[in-house]
């Protein structure tokens, strides 16, 4: 008898776990590509909002991955180029920046199309690379590449001195 009950329960278990894996996925593969897509357009237009002297701005890493049906956690990597302003001095300089952002789902007015909301948003790390450097010197005093303009007026303040 007891045998009759354990092959019960072991295809009972089976069917179970036969319906949880065949089960269609709420979530379809268009829900993550307009995430993404939709995030890469945001990151990039606040860059470029937050800073003007932005170029050569690259996605670097970016996928989805469903927590449960109202959250989605997004991963992203980016890197760009920032040159200082004209008037300011400083080299270009390039940065790598990566992190993750929660969403969560929201209440949408269409019956078809999904809105989803960021939550949160993390940055974990930045790395900068300076594409031209500074010199500095054991007095404390900083020595940077002149540019034409600066080489032209010293050479002028030196003829008139």
């Amino acid at each position: 008898m007891v045998k009759i009950v354990s092959l019960f329960v072991f295809i009972a278990a089976f069917f179970w776990t036969w319906c949880l894996f065949t089960s269609p996925n709420k979530m379809g593969i268009e829900i993550h590509a307009g995430i993404q897509s939709q995030l890469t357009q945001l990151i990039e237009d606040t860059l470029k909002a937050k800073k003007p002297y932005v170029s050569n701005f690259k996605l670097l890493k970016m996928y989805t991955e469903k927590i449960d049906d109202q959250k989605i956690k997004a991963v992203f990597a980016y890197s760009f180029d920032e040159v200082g302003s004209e008037s300011d001095s400083a080299g270009q300089t390039s940065q790598t920046i990566s992190g993750e952002a929660t969403l969560t789902k929201g209440l949408s007015e269409t019956k078809g199309l999904q809105k989803w909301n960021i939550q949160t948003v993390k940055s974990d790390n930045q790395n900068l690379i300076f594409k031209d450097g500074s010199t500095v010197k054991a007095d404390g005093q900083v020595e940077s590449e002149p540019t034409t303009d600066n080489k032209e007026q010293s050479e002028t303040k030196k003829e008139t001195h």
